[in-house]
């Protein structure tokens, strides 16, 4: 089995006030639009969901990573948490020559901070898994295939990251009216 672990953070400002910035972000599927890299599988109550990240090198070789996840959005602290839910029985781990496919788990948090008219925020997000070894990497030691793992994950959780920044952005952008 291999563990990885993979993070990201990023700063950057909203073009909304704070209340604007907090009634947007409150509902966690609507935060989803904003990262179509996590796939919603399964809704299981209110604020408990199964998310499935996928990840390619190449369009070769695939991750597949479900977690099972709970948000919350604190009010007094103006945060958006995504946290691990415990107690769901896990996806199969399974090694393919050309997929991976486990439990993983998936946590972020959307901190808002008012700025005036716009909301300064910081977004955090981390992936943990171990996962079966790759088929066709049974040779080569264990270390060298975490790099490889994580070194995919870690590209593709920096671009998670830096599209959720963008969509936000855009989707709390004013809209421009056309002159006539």
């Amino acid at each position: 089995m291999i563990s990885i672990a993979v993070s990201a953070r990023r700063v950057f400002t909203l073009p909304a006030d704070l209340p604007t910035s907090k009634a947007h972000f409150r509902d966690f599927r609507q935060t989803l639009e904003y990262l179509p890299d996590l796939c919603l599988i399964k809704t299981y109550a209110r604020g408990r969901y199964r998310i499935l990240y996928s990840a390619a090198e190449g369009g070769v070789y695939r991750v597949d990573l479900y977690s099972d996840i709970q948000t919350r959005f604190d009010e007094a602290e103006d945060t958006l948490h995504v946290t691990p839910l415990k107690g769901i029985p896990p996806v199969a781990a399974k090694a393919t020559l050309g997929s991976l496919t486990g439990q993983g788990d998936y946590s972020s948090r959307l901190i808002l901070r008012s700025a005036g008219a716009q909301t300064n925020a910081r977004y955090e997000v981390r992936i943990t898994a171990t996962l079966p070894k790759p088929v066709g990497l049974n040779l080569i030691p264990n270390p060298a295939v975490r790099l490889f793992i994580e070194r995919v994950m870690r590209r593709r959780i920096q671009e998670i990251a830096d599209g959720f920044i963008q969509r936000s952005i855009k989707g709390l952008r004013p809209q421009q009216r056309n002159p006539l």
